[in-house]
């Protein structure tokens, strides 16, 4: 065989191994780079033969390459492994009640009964003014709004919305979400910690992470759980508050303006 000829012939069969290579959509792999190395030998110039520690160094650099590339597979197993038993325990979170940092809430009425999540919020600083607002996950629109008046640092405040838009009308179950606006004395924006108390439904396991499927259909990262409790029981004697700490029986579908006028 002349030397065009070989030059050729391993052109040619590399060639072929990094197409097949790279139409698996990932870089060359162990075997590309043994046919790499032994086409080198195959086809090297007789009178200026790889000298024995350039053989030896690409000998390693194959031998780490495969430990490597067998460390991954083994790693790629073990976080499979890891995240399908930990969506196994998250479904013991099933019926219970959790507690997790974000601001999507649900609504859902089953037999005539209305269930929506609770939402809990606190000021890193003093705020004097600012709004509450619900908004609809499915269209984007407001469909409640409420102004928030003066609230103290560090202080839980609770918003248990009765499930009505601003004319007092019942709205959609679905997922909301609650938005805050507050300001402190200077006008500037007050960040605030909000949570969110729901009774877990189901598990999802979507792309490796493990989410919480809330009442209303709320998906919460499981991360993101704070507090896992027995459900509560709540009965029509017992009472909630509003966001501004006005005293509500629980299925008072009162707007906060009617719950103050009879406070």
């Amino acid at each position: 065989m002349s030397a065009t000829s070989a030059i050729t012939q391993a052109n040619n069969e590399f060639s072929a191994a990094v197409a097949k290579q790279s139409g698996s959509g990932s870089a060359l792999d162990k075997d590309s780079f043994l046919l790499l190395m032994v086409t080198q030998l195959k086809y090297q110039d007789p009178l200026n033969p790889m000298e024995d520690k350039e053989f030896i160094a690409q000998m390693a650099q194959f031998s780490s390459l495969e430990q490597l590339m067998n460390l991954n597979t083994s790693m790629e197993g073990l976080t499979d492994a890891t995240n399908n038993q930990q969506m196994v325990n998250a479904t013991s979170y099933i019926g219970k009640q959790v507690t997790v940092t974000g601001n999507s809430i649900g609504k859902v009425t089953t037999n005539g009964e209305t269930s929506i999540s609770a939402f809990r919020y606190a000021f890193q600083d003093n705020v004097v003014s600012g709004y509450l607002s619900v908004v609809d996950q499915s269209t984007g629109n407001t469909v409640y709004v409420e102004e928030l008046g003066g609230k103290g640092a560090g202080v839980t405040f609770d918003f248990n919305w009765n499930g009505k838009n601003q004319l007092g009308m019942e709205v959609a179950d679905g997922v909301y979400t609650v938005n805050l606006a507050a300001y402190n004395a200077n006008g500037e924006a007050v960040l605030s910690d909000q949570v969110v108390d729901a009774t877990v439904t189901g598990v999802v396991n979507d792309k490796g992470i493990v989410y919480l499927g809330l009442e209303g259909g709320v998906l919460m990262n499981l991360a993101d759980v704070r507090q896992v409790s027995e459900p509560k029981v709540v009965s029509k004697n017992d009472t909630a508050s509003n966001s501004n700490g006005d005293t509500l029986t629980a299925g008072d579908n009162d707007t906060e303006a009617d719950a103050a006028a009879a406070a």
